[in-house]
């Protein structure tokens, strides 16, 4: 029979609680990472807690969830209305989607919006970052700034994917020209104003064009809710410099 002494006893039982410990620290590790990815939905959701969060522990995983939504949503909305668009080749009517031109089309036309979204970002987070230091209140780095008010960004993905639902649900166009889209300012104004004819009236156009001030108003609403919670300033002030903020975004790059 084998016996252990009281020292042998405590060791073994110390590492027993030390691979506990280790253990219920792994799945801590892992419940926090799990719920920083899904930030871009709880900012939506429970925006001052997450923000209040946020501002005491800003963290960017989060971003990583939310680049990928924006990335394949909007991309998702630009194939989707390619689909509407009838392009006459040969006396043929063809579906540009088709064409030899389609996909350079996707392609810069995916790597401008992306562009755009992120000089968005660049341009509201400097904006509120800067006008949050007139009113005081507590100090926050330049760097954490970037960091929290970049998941207002969640913002666009609704944005993009109300868009998608929109094209989908429009009719297809038959556009008098081979190729997309047009270069020359009569075929462009000739295209616009057949888009405002067949799309002008419905109901599901014209509601996935407002939701464009919609989405605005969502973002300063947002915004005013991230400074209180990283400036502890009052609503009001944080109300202010959320629309300064907005306001500078707005006139620069109008409605997102």
């Amino acid at each position: 029979m084998f016996r252990f002494n009281g020292s042998t006893s405590s060791k073994l039982s110390n590492e027993k609680k030390k691979a506990e410990e280790t253990a219920t620290e792994s799945q801590a590790t892992k419940s926090s990472t799990a719920m920083d990815l899904i930030l871009p939905l709880r900012v939506l959701v429970l925006p001052l807690r997450t923000f209040s969060q946020l501002a005491q522990k800003p963290t960017a995983k989060g971003l990583i969830t939310l680049a990928a939504l924006i990335v394949v949503v909007s991309a998702l909305a630009q194939y989707a209305s390619a689909t509407k668009i009838i392009l006459t080749i040969d006396g043929q009517l063809t579906s540009f989607l088709a064409t030899s031109g389609f996909s350079d089309w996707l392609v810069r036309t995916f790597t401008s919006t992306i562009i755009y979204v992120l000089m968005y970002w660049l341009v509201f987070a400097v904006g509120l970052a800067l006008t949050g230091r007139f009113f005081k209140g507590r100090e926050i780095s330049l760097r954490s700034s970037f960091v929290i008010l970049g998941y207002l960004l969640s913002v666009l993905v609704v944005l993009y994917a109300v868009r998608v639902a929109m094209y989908l649900a429009l009719p297809p166009i038959s556009f008098g020209i081979s190729s997309w889209p047009p270069t020359e300012k009569a075929g462009i104004d000739d295209a616009v104003a057949l888009m405002t004819q067949t799309w002008g009236p419905l109901y599901v156009y014209q509601f996935g064009t407002y939701f464009s001030l919609v989405a605005f108003a969502w973002l300063v609403l947002l915004g005013g809710i991230a400074v209180k919670a990283m400036r502890e300033v009052s609503w009001t002030k944080a109300s202010i410099v959320s629309f300064l903020g907005f306001l500078f975004t707005g006139l620069l790059f109008g409605l997102p």
